[in-house]
């Protein structure tokens, strides 16, 4: 018999998210090849907002699946580290994520300290005052994932919700 829980509702809209994010990177990724002065500076401009979408994405799926499967706690915070530890840093991807998410919803304002420590703990600079070559959210995807692949970053997630439902049953 199927558990109800392990309906992923929230799979398809951000598959479909992602898909249309990942298009628009690779539309910048072809104005670089067919313009000679579109370089590495202006395609990080143009992306880095793409980006940053893509991991509130990725945070609103987290704290979405999270809240399906254990009825809206207080502290989602307990279960981004419900997952294992990346192999560099003493926190877990899903950490990254979230912190990368804040990072980029509050760049130009005061960050809670909670996003600080995430970014400290992953060695990203939040103290940049927005210098595109520092920001912390490339250096995160190159942490995710070194071809910068959202879609390899959307399956962190979905397995992500995968394992939080074997500590639920």
């Amino acid at each position: 018999m199927m558990n109800l829980l392990e309906i992923d509702d929230r799979a398809e809209s951000l598959n479909l998210i992602i898909i249309g994010l990942e298009n628009s990177i690779q539309t910048i990724v072809k104005k670089n090849k067919e313009n000679d002065w579109y370089d590495g500076i202006w395609m990080r401009e143009d992306s880095e907002p793409i980006y940053g979408l893509a991991f509130i994405a990725f945070q609103n799926y987290i704290n979405g699946s999270i809240n399906d499967l254990f009825d809206k706690p207080d502290n989602k915070a307990q279960y981004y580290k419900a997952d294992k530890k990346h192999k560099d840093f003493e926190r877990t991807q899903i950490e990254l994520i979230i912190g990368l998410a804040n990072y980029y919803k509050h760049k130009d304002s005061k960050f809670h300290n909670g996003t600080v420590e995430i970014l400290k703990s992953f060695n990203l600079d939040h103290n940049s005052e927005n210098v595109i070559d520092n920001s912390p959210i490339f250096e995160g995807l190159e942490i995710l994932n070194n071809e910068w692949n959202l879609l390899e970053i959307k399956k962190i997630v979905t397995d992500y919700r995968k394992n939080l439902l074997n500590i639920k049953t």
